[in-house]
């Protein structure tokens, strides 16, 4: 089932099971994993230190957003450059592409606090999957737009390159540039 509705939630306790749905970065399995398992990312030579519960997820699917992608702030972690966030408000005329992993909704509260809860302040709902809500977090307001460091958008092709192995390489660069402030 595909994107039905978003809204801002919270995390409903009474849930095991979240789709976590990424935009970003985390698109790709490789990056993502460190904020499950911990360790130091290849990537950006960050250390993560996991979740608690450093359990697989359970399946991964590509995943369409309705919401604008776009990058902000300056993150230590990627050369004091813009990191993805979603525009908080849906917009059905754009479908960002991205990931969705099944995992615990207590791994979903610790990948937040990884990626820095104060940053990624406002939990989206959107929709659900296989009768599972399908959620992602990013900042309550637009922040400034900050272009972000070729280390970061190679991850980010890399993972749209996983997620989607059918998408030529020249589409993904033009939806790359579609997005990175001129």
């Amino acid at each position: 089932m595909q994107n039905s509705y978003s809204k801002e939630v919270v995390l409903d306790m009474s849930e095991k099971y979240v789709w976590y749905a990424c935009y970003g970065s985390n698109i790709l399995k490789e990056r993502f994993m460190h904020y499950i398992k911990g360790g130091k990312c290849r990537f950006n030579d960050a250390y993560y230190n996991g979740c608690k519960d450093k359990s697989d997820p359970l399946d991964e699917r590509p995943f369409t957003i309705p919401h604008k992608l776009y990058f902000g702030m300056n993150s230590r972690k990627w050369e004091n450059d813009g990191v993805a966030f979603l525009h908080p408000e849906k917009d059905d005329s754009i479908m960002t592409l991205g990931k969705i992993y099944k995992i615990t909704c207590d791994q979903f509260k610790d990948i937040q606090k990884q990626e820095g809860d104060s940053w990624y302040n406002k939990i989206l709902c959107l929709g659900e999957v296989d009768g599972i809500p399908v959620k992602t977090f990013t900042h309550s307001c637009v922040v400034d737009e900050r272009k972000p460091c070729d280390k970061y958008i190679n991850v980010i092709m890399l993972g749209l390159k996983e997620t989607y192995p059918k998408m030529p390489d020249e589409e993904i660069e033009q939806y790359i540039k579609r997005y990175i402030m001129p």
